[in-house]
């Protein structure tokens, strides 16, 4: 619906305040000849306008273009639904990124709501923080990604950029027009840095040997247990024996630490993650070993895996030597131990060195070459690994599937065998090509 925005005089007025004042000679109009107690003051011109929830509003301007340009834009926006209450654009971006953790934690897991609130702590707010919203744009957001990209990685930098953008994109409609992370196309659109892609390199049946050799006797099962199945570190030691199945680890939790929360037993990463991953019988047998030589000791902990915080007795399989659920900073700790023995042995064995950088993920990696080597399709290697789609498996080890030159080249061959002999016969002495119609070796339609 229409809405009416009026551009009012206030210098002046249509009656005079009290009966001895004389007309504005110098500025008065016919309609407005009296001046106004505002007379002289810097904004002469009012747009006054009542928004969709029905409150008067008002904006001065010093000139009437000025105010009719306003009038314009504002009569527009809201005849075509896209009225931004002029107030809220001043809202500071502080404030509303408070509002849109509020209202997009419910929907997050405790350890992505903790690196949200890092990300903007760290390295959003900084900047943004105390500007009003709606007086940031698109340069200012590219001057800050290249800023930041001083000091950030790319994947960490496209991580924080996802933040910012998705606090503009909850603003629209609310606070401002449009986010200044949109774009109509590439010649507009904010430029984030080039990742570098990185080849995974497995390692060799030997490395993986060295390192559960160089494990210490209580983590000697988890290094076999990582290579056989390809549970990410968090799954691994999130394990309680009711996952360990003959020839079966089922994946439904892990150990997650938040800043501030300690450690606690926390949602798999994706609904995909969700899975049941077959091992051989000897690996969940090792696994069972390694139970009865380090009984589990039940510790409260809080289980969020459900969505709701609850404290219960948790069994984890692996623990650290008093008990405790492994983090990261104490495996890093025992991994570069493991990685010197590893290396160690290796080289007594005069077999290759496990590259510097290795980590427990690369196990992941080594698990998933073995599928592949093997045969096993992209879609059971999505499944095995528990990731979210196929194209996140084929991103990360696409290069690992065999190439396939020579059954290219015979699949080819085999389809299109008459034709190429005859254009072949045929630019060989210089004749036209015989017709391949009729022929039994002709490619066939696609009836079928």
């Amino acid at each position: 619906m229409t809405r009416a925005v009026q551009i009012a005089d206030r210098w002046h007025r249509r009656t005079p305040p009290a009966d001895d004042v004389e007309s504005c000679k110098k500025c008065g109009t016919r309609d407005y000849p009296y001046a106004s107690a505002d007379h002289g003051t810097e904004h002469r011109w009012a747009v006054r306008w009542r928004d969709p929830e029905g409150k008067q509003r008002k904006r001065l301007f010093r000139t009437k273009p000025e105010a009719q340009k306003y009038a314009g834009e504002l009569k527009s926006s809201m005849d075509g639904g896209t009225y931004i209450n002029p107030a809220t654009p001043r809202t500071t971006f502080r404030e509303v990124a408070l509002k849109w953790q509020t209202a997009s934690g419910i929907q997050h897991r405790p350890a992505t709501v903790a690196n949200v609130d890092r990300s903007l702590k760290r390295h959003i707010l900084p900047t943004f923080g105390d500007r009003a919203i709606g007086t940031i744009r698109k340069a200012d957001v590219q001057d800050w990604v290249t800023e930041r990209a001083a000091v950030l990685a790319p994947s960490t930098l496209e991580v924080v950029y996802g933040t910012l953008r998705a606090v503009f994109a909850w603003a629209v409609g609310e606070y401002i027009p449009v986010s200044p992370c949109d774009s109509r196309g590439r010649a507009d659109r904010v430029r984030l840095p080039s990742r570098t892609a990185k080849e995974v390199v497995p390692l060799s049946a030997a490395q993986v040997s060295a390192l559960t050799d160089a494990a210490p006797d209580r983590y000697r099962a988890a290094i076999l247990l990582t290579a056989a199945s390809g549970l990410r570190q968090g799954e691994l030691f999130g394990l309680e024996p009711r996952h360990i199945r003959d020839g079966e680890i089922v994946v439904r939790q892990q150990v997650s630490v938040i800043d501030g929360k300690g450690v606690h037993v926390a949602p798999v990463k994706t609904s995909s993650s969700r899975r049941v991953v077959p091992v051989p019988q000897a690996v969940t047998d090792a696994v069972r070993a390694h139970l009865d030589a380090f009984p589990v000791a039940p510790q409260l902990m809080a289980d969020t895996t459900d969505g709701n915080r609850r404290e219960r007795k948790v069994r984890l399989v692996f623990t650290t030597v008093a008990g405790e659920p492994v983090q990261r900073s104490p495996w890093a700790r025992v991994w570069r131990k493991m990685m010197g023995g590893a290396n160690k042995i290796l080289a007594d064995r005069g077999e290759e060195q496990i590259p510097a950088g290795t980590t427990l993920h690369t196990l992941r990696h080594t698990y998933a070459s073995l599928l592949i080597k093997h045969g096993e399709s992209v879609k059971v290697v999505q499944k095995r690994l528990g990731h979210a789609s196929a194209a996140v498996t084929l991103d990360v080890y696409g290069h690992l599937w065999p190439d396939s030159d020579e059954s290219t080249r015979a699949a080819v061959a085999l389809g299109l065998g008459a034709l190429i002999k005859a254009q072949s016969r045929a630019h060989t002495n210089g004749n036209p090509p015989e017709s391949t119609e009729d022929n039994g070796n002709e490619v066939s339609d696609h009836s079928g």
